[in-house]
């Protein structure tokens, strides 16, 4: 009798903690002692919002990151600021806005700019074009409330890193034509754009990529959770793919790719400079010759918030 009530009893108890496990917040946490003294660095005043819903029900994702939430970061003073928008990487099926956006907004806040970290749906969740819609309507929000959060909604510069960039991209050529967004709301146009290591063109023939290259992964790679049917599809590939959005309004560019990158080789960034260029739109490209895909780096850090001064400061 004992044996078996004991039994219940941790049949029960493992329940339990399954169900405080489900209901604890899956977002990493803000209370560390790290997290907390990266805050303390931010110059005195400024106001940081953490996990703002963006969407009106947000839905828990398969992994902490995969969820309709921003971080927002808007210096001291009366404004309105300029916002620049940050994406974070990771194959569209991992990565996260917390530690990236407050070690960006640790940067760009001193130099007068507001600055939002998204995180949107991953692929595990919801295929393309979840995630470059949860970031227009991310964009969205912040435009509808931007007279509370103190934001110019049309000094906006967006940027990322690798499937960031992709999806910056994305909302740099395609942001006012509402493909990727819902009609009425806010425009999800921005004014300036900058790409570290740009998947730019998905097509595997038009991309021109190498056999060895991601876009050739084993069919169980965590890639192909990206398309609907997780598998390689030409069309679906053309339409995610920001080379096919090309023309004459896009916003200002700047563009950084490392030349030893085995991830996403270099000739992307180059085409689809060349791309922009031919439609006239202004651009900077520098290949590191020295970097592979982490691009991310103390320059492209500064040269990035000097380009955005110039574009966003600049009225």
């Amino acid at each position: 009798m004992k044996k078996t009530l004991h039994m219940i009893f941790m049949l029960n108890f493992s329940i339990l903690s399954m169900v405080i496990a489900l209901a604890s917040p899956l977002v990493p946490n803000e209370t560390s002692l790290e997290f907390q003294q990266l805050i303390g660095k931010l110059p005195a005043g400024t106001t940081h919002l953490l996990d703002i819903a963006y969407v009106p029900i947000t839905q828990r994702g398969s992994k902490p990151d995969s969820v309709q939430k921003l971080d927002l970061y808007v210096p001291s003073g009366k404004g309105p600021f300029p916002l620049v928008f940050w994406i974070h990487g990771g194959g569209w099926h991992s990565g996260g806005k917390r530690e990236s956006g407050i070690h960006l907004a640790l940067k760009f806040l001193p130099k007068g700019f507001a600055l939002a970290s998204v995180n949107y749906r991953l692929s595990a969740d919801a295929p393309f074009p979840a995630q470059i819609q949860d970031c227009n309507a991310a964009l969205s929000y912040i435009r509808k409330h931007a007279d509370s959060y103190r934001i110019a909604p049309q000094r906006v510069g967006v940027f990322g890193h690798s499937a960031g960039a992709h999806l910056a991209a994305l909302m740099a050529c395609a942001g006012d034509s509402h493909r990727f967004s819902i009609e009425g709301e806010p425009s999800s146009r921005v004014q300036a754009a900058v790409f570290w290591a740009i998947p730019a063109d998905l097509d595997r023939v038009r991309g021109k990529w190498p056999m060895a290259s991601m876009m050739f992964n084993d069919e169980k790679a965590p890639l192909w959770e990206f398309f609907p049917n997780k598998r390689y599809d030409q069309a679906f590939a053309r339409m995610a793919s920001p080379a096919s959005y090309v023309h004459a309004d896009i916003p200002p560019i700047a563009m950084v790719h490392g030349q030893r990158d085995e991830l996403v080789p270099a000739d992307q960034a180059v085409a689809f400079a060349n791309a922009l260029k031919k439609a006239g739109v202004r651009l900077q490209l520098r290949i590191d010759p020295d970097r592979g895909h982490d691009v991310m780096n103390a320059q492209s850090i500064d040269d990035s918030i000097v380009f955005f001064t110039t574009i966003l400061k600049s009225h």
